[in-house]
C-alpha cells in the first residue's frame, strides 16, 4: 500500500474556505477522450448531445447549462460542469484538430516504450498528472455529459476534510473510476504501477488507498453515454 508522502501539511494550509461552502483550493482538469469508442464508431465526445432538462432529470445544472440548453458536443457538457479549473485539457490521441477547432487545449498520451500506446484510461491519467501546472488534478471520461454542478466543490472539499490525495466518485452503487481528483505526486507510483504490466484503473486506485466520495444522491449524473440508445 503507497503511503502518504509529505504534503499533508501543505494540504491543510491550502484548504481555505469561502463561507462555508467552497473551498480555493486550486486544480486543474483533464478530460480522457483518448479511448477507441468501438460501440459508438466515432470519438464520443465530439458527438452532439442533448441533455436532458434539470426538471425532467432531477440533475442539478449550473447556470451555463440552462442558458444554453440545445445540443453540442459532449466534451463541452463536461467542460461546464469543471468550473473552477486552473487549466483543462482534453486527453485524446486521434481527433487533436477536432478538440482545438471547438476551443480545448489537448494533450496526447505519453509515450514510453516499456508501457506501450495500448495502456487504456491510466495512460491518460498518467498523462494529465504529469501536464499538470497545479498540484491537483480533476479528472472525467468524456461521455459523462450530465455531470452535477458542485462535482468539483464536492471533490476538492473531500480531499480537503479527509486529507486524501486519491478521490474517487462513488455514486451510491459502485466506484466511477474515471472520475478522480489525484495529487499529482501519484504520477510516479502510477508510472510504475504501469511499468509493472498494471493496466486496471480500480486495482491501482486501491493501491494508493483511494477515498470514495459520496454522491449516491446524484447517481445518473455520471452514466456513461455508450451507444447510441443512450443519446
Amino acid at each position: 500500500m503507497l503511503q502518504d508522502p509529505l504534503i499533508t501539511p501543505y494540504i491543510k494550509v491550502k484548504c481555505l474556505y469561502i463561507g462555508n461552502l467552497r473551498n480555493i483550493m486550486k486544480f486543474d482538469s483533464v478530460i480522457l477522450a483518448g479511448g477507441q469508442s468501438l460501440r459508438m464508431g466515432q470519438d464520443k465526445g465530439l458527438m452532439e448531445y442533448h441533455s436532458p432538462t434539470a426538471e425532467s432529470s432531477g440533475i442539478q445544472l449550473d447556470e451555463t447549462k440552462v442558458a444554453s440548453f440545445n445540443c453540442k458536443p459532449m466534451v463541452a457538457w463536461v467542460s461546464d460542469s469543471l468550473l473552477g479549473s486552473q487549466h483543462l485539457w482534453v486527453n485524446t490521441n486521434e481527433h487533436k484538430q477536432a478538440y482545438e477547432h471547438l476551443g480545448f487545449v489537448t494533450i496526447k498520451d505519453v509515450l514510453h516504450p516499456d508501457i506501450g500506446p495500448l495502456a487504456g484510461p491510466l495512460l491518460g491519467i498518467l498523462t494529465g498528472l504529469q501536464a499538470a501546472k497545479s498540484d491537483w488534478v480533476l479528472f472525467s471520461p468524456c461521455d459523462t455529459p450530465n455531470l452535477p454542478a458542485n462535482y468539483p466543490d464536492v471533490m476538492t472539499q473531500f480531499a480537503c476534510d479527509n486529507v486524501s490525495y486519491a478521490n474517487v466518485v462513488f455514486d451510491g452503487k459502485r466506484r466511477q473510476n474515471l472520475h478522480l481528483l489525484l495529487h499529482r505526486s501519484l504520477a510516479e507510483d502510477l508510472q510504475m504501477y504501469l511499468l509493472s504490466g498494471g493496466r486496471k484503473t480500480y486495482q491501482w486506485l486501491e493501491r494508493v488507498n483511494a477515498k470514495d466520495v459520496d454522491f449516491s444522491a446524484q447517481t445518473t449524473a455520471f452514466k456513461n453515454i455508450n451507444s447510441p440508445e443512450d443519446m
